[in-house]
């Protein structure tokens, strides 16, 4: 079913030629930008990401550096602006001014982009290698990708995750602003739930590589998205002890405003509008305003689009997903 060879240290290198669902890929393929896709140990990428994997794997890693790691839409975003102000001495001005995908890079961004785009954006590899110690490096890398030395210079990791139906929902319309796809939802959900959501799929793995994963409990800490939603000063209290920092109860309505969704929605160094304007100039992404990647913020979304049929078999995943990963979201 699969044309596969080894790659070095057991990475499984897989082009996606005539698996079982090999009509649900062509959808994919003629309804994103994307042309080719593989599979790496298990896990659905471009096929783009394939000649970056070796230079992923012997990314140098420091023991001082912070990684945040989830898969798409997960809170990543809001999670990184939280810990790069305090690990910054909240420097709100700054954060203002600078763009927060240049104050903490996306190691891998390079490998997941369309071909053709690549020559218009910095190598996202050596721009991490080269920012300024100590780091804050954002990745959507399953844990069982990331550089093989994290096993011996263990770093930290802040890890946000949230409940798959709204993670379906916004990676939807993510995918609609960002990657090109032109497909209805019902098309997405069939492909999100076969595990072919153009990168990082599928999610029960990837939940799976982090929770199950053989690391020291003190030097990672997972965190929800529903968490943030319902208590955020106990959760960015819960995170500033994890990084060792003291935190200034003075402080907290500064910083609880500064990670308000009204404000990411206003600041273009947090909304991403330049990302996005990017894309509505060179790929066939359906842009609607500038403001497009930061979208709703809120919890339970998912009603609004799951039903019936198709709900009950986001249902069945979530009981797998308590069964591999051992993990449940509060459902709103």
């Amino acid at each position: 079913e699969y044309k596969s060879y080894l790659r070095p240290q057991s990475i499984i290198v897989m082009t996606v030629v005539n698996i079982s669902n090999k009509d649900l890929v062509k959808k994919l393929i003629q309804t994103a930008d994307n042309t080719g896709y593989i599979s790496v140990n298990g896990y659905f990428f471009p096929d783009t990401f394939e000649p970056y994997i070796q230079r992923l794997l012997d990314f140098e890693v420091y023991e001082d550096d912070v990684w945040v790691c989830s898969f798409p839409k997960s809170g990543t975003t809001w999670t990184q602006e939280m810990v790069w102000c305090l690990k910054n001495d909240y420097n709100f001005k700054k954060s203002k001014e600078v763009d927060l995908d240049e104050r903490m890079i996306f190691l891998e961004y390079s490998s997941i982009i369309p071909e053709k785009y690549q020559s218009m954006v910095d190598d996202s590899i050596e721009k991490a290698k080269n920012a300024l110690r100590p780091r804050i490096i954002k990745t959507h890398l399953p844990f069982d990708l990331l550089p093989r030395q994290f096993k011996e210079k263990k770093p930290k990791i802040i890890f946000v995750s949230r409940n798959v139906r709204d993670v379906c929902v916004s990676f939807f319309h993510h995918c609609q602003i960002l990657e090109g796809f032109v497909g209805d939802f019902s098309l997405w959900c069939e492909l999100f739930l076969a595990g072919y959501t153009l990168y990082y799929s599928p999610l029960e793995k990837f939940l799976e590589s982090y929770y199950q994963a053989e690391y020291p409990k003190d030097r990672i800490l997972f965190l929800k998205y529903e968490d943030l939603k319902k208590d955020l000063t106990h959760e960015i209290k819960k995170t500033a002890s994890f990084l060792e920092l003291t935190f200034n109860d003075d402080i907290l309505p500064s910083l609880l405003q500064h990670l308000s969704f009204d404000n990411f929605k206003k600041h273009y160094s947090l909304n991403k509008s330049a990302l996005t304007e990017f894309n509505s100039k060179t790929r066939s992404g359906q842009i609607t305003d500038s403001s497009a990647f930061i979208r709703k913020g809120k919890t339970g979304d998912w009603k609004s689009y799951l039903s019936g049929e198709i709900l009950s078999r986001f249902e069945a995943l979530e009981d797998k997903i308590f069964k591999i990963a051992g993990v449940r979201y509060k459902l709103e």
